[in-house]
């Protein structure tokens, strides 16, 4: 049974009263997952919210096992609140990343060439000149440009005639949010390809949440949906496609935004494969152990 607990805002006596119910029923067991309030604070009834992870929520999370276990319910727990991982713990630097890329124009007299605004937690990758217009360029005869400085792109002069675009890449964050989060735990979606976020999130969530159980923890955690969306990138990326694929990423960078001819396909599989393996040795490990 998925118990879903609206705000947090929970107390003993429904909490003992649904968990009979469920026994009575022939429910084998539940998983609690906190989500989203239902009403705000009304001091004049009583009803409160609790926010996620404080002492009022925590000690009704230890009751619930407690209970549970003298019912003979198995007790589950969401490994955070809403979905994807994250929440207000996460910051802009450890929130879900993505490739995003800008392609601008360049008047054939040009020789300088402004950078794209750069939000926080960003990173310029490169720069690539590219003959053609921004609907239809010539990834094939893409050139990274590295002379960059003074916040702008140098460009040499034998770049020859006719339109020419420059290609920025830049590793960027989705600005997605938890979804349906409870009270408190409202913030960035985690990058699920960054180690380091996956510990904060275990250290600051996991680890308070396992303080309700004692000795007797829940049969399992769960991970509440992957719904990552356009998440396709992360900080160390680079580096890591290097060691796991044995050649630098960034001088194909443009195959993934068009065709540079034979090695396309190769180039986005390689791509792929190594979000698949950090996605794996950097959330899926950590979590289950």
């Amino acid at each position: 049974m998925r118990w879903w607990w609206f705000g947090p805002s929970v107390n003993k006596p429904e909490l003992e009263r649904e968990m009979n119910l469920m026994k009575q029923g022939g429910i084998g067991g539940f998983e609690v997952q906190p989500v989203y309030p239902l009403g705000l604070d009304d001091p004049a009834h009583g009803f409160r919210n609790y926010p996620y992870l404080s002492d009022e929520f925590i000690d009704a999370l230890s009751f619930t096992s407690e209970k549970s276990r003298e019912l003979g319910l198995r007790m589950d727990l969401t490994l955070g609140s809403g979905w994807p991982s994250g929440g207000a713990h996460t910051p802009i630097t450890e929130a879900a990343g993505k490739l995003r890329y800008e392609i601008v124009s360049v008047p054939e007299q040009e020789r300088r060439v402004p950078l794209p605004y750069i939000s926080t937690g960003e990173t310029l990758l490169g720069a690539f000149f590219a003959p053609g217009t921004p609907k239809n360029f010539s990834a094939s005869n893409a050139r990274e440009i590295g002379d960059i400085r003074g916040g702008a792109v140098q460009l040499p002069d034998d770049l020859g005639a006719g339109p020419r675009v420059l290609l920025f890449f830049i590793a960027g964050r989705t600005g997605m949010m938890v979804k349906r989060a409870a009270f408190g735990a409202e913030g960035f979606v985690l990058d699920h390809y960054d180690r380091a976020a996956v510990e904060d999130h275990l250290t600051q969530v996991a680890d308070r949440l396992m303080q309700a159980f004692g000795p007797n923890p829940p049969r399992a955690v769960f991970c509440d949906s992957l719904e990552v969306y356009g998440s396709d990138w992360t900080s160390a990326f680079l580096a890591e496609f290097q060691k796991r694929r044995g050649y630098d990423l960034k001088p194909y960078l443009p195959a993934l935004i068009g065709d540079i001819g034979d090695k396309t396909s190769a180039v986005r599989h390689d791509w792929g494969q190594t979000l698949t393996e950090l996605f794996e040795d950097r959330f899926l490990v950590p979590v289950e152990a």
